[in-house]
């Protein structure tokens, strides 16, 4: 079995917020997103945006070989960027992909986002949205789709992971999340900052390998010794991200 670490980056689509919320207001674009957001923080204390307001900008993965070694990280789509063209690029890797997808939280983030850029932009993905027992989409499935916080939340029976990845990477000896987080993507794509975005998108990627390298471990899929050579094997891509190679 080989595997497919993923993560992805997004921003709110204003003029999809005002267009479809603040219909007929006269509102711009930018003071509908502002004005929705207040509202967001008045009612949950979160301006967390609604899933269907989020588009991808930037999506990076980690190919592992059947020997859990990490292989390589790559960001999708920057040769003629777009977000049209990044999310048919994702789509198409992802429909060829016979192996397992790894993701934190996708399948209450990132898949969900992706499907509705797939709806957006009319991208078939007959593959992923297959019906079944070992499907994708199947809740309780991990054979095509291996979701790390469903698994370590005992697919919801234990609750939320208060703390989230930071938490979790904490406490197997990694950094966590450092100089850049999620709350920070929206700006630094309206400041043009995309390199930063994709850079810590890539991080997030290493990061979440390692998770996913322990979560193997326990659950029995490799032994000490192989989890332990598929580490060393890849921890020259802690370094690249500027990250102490930990205790392992």
């Amino acid at each position: 079995m080989v595997f497919a670490i993923f993560d992805i980056e997004t921003r709110v689509d204003k003029r999809l917020l005002n267009q479809a919320l603040c219909a007929g207001e006269g509102l711009s674009d930018e003071d509908a997103f502002q004005r929705f957001r207040e509202q967001l923080r008045a009612r949950r204390g979160s301006d967390f945006f609604p899933l269907t307001l989020h588009l991808p900008i930037s999506i990076a993965i980690g190919s592992v070989g059947a020997d859990h070694v990490l292989r390589a990280v790559e960001s999708l789509a920057l040769d003629g960027y777009s977000e049209e063209a990044l999310a048919r690029e994702f789509w198409a890797r992802a429909e060829r992909f016979a192996g397992c997808l790894v993701t934190f939280n996708g399948r209450r983030f990132d898949f969900p986002v992706l499907e509705l850029a797939a709806l957006r932009y009319g991208i078939a993905a007959p593959a992923h949205f297959a019906e079944g027992a070992g499907a994708a989409r199947a809740r309780y499935a991990t054979e095509r789709h291996l979701d790390l916080f469903d698994y370590l939340a005992n697919f919801g029976a234990s609750g939320a992971l208060r703390g989230g990845m930071d938490l979790l990477l904490k406490m197997i000896g990694l950094p966590g999340k450092m100089a850049v987080d999620g709350s920070q993507v929206q700006e630094l794509y309206e400041q043009g900052r995309l390199e930063e975005i994709h850079r810590y998108c890539r991080n997030d990627v290493i990061q979440t390998y390692f998770l996913f390298l322990r979560v193997e471990l326990i659950r029995g899929r490799i032994d000490d010794a192989a989890y332990r050579l598929a580490r060393a094997a890849s921890a020259h891509f802690l370094a690249e991200i500027g990250a102490p190679p930990g205790p392992g």
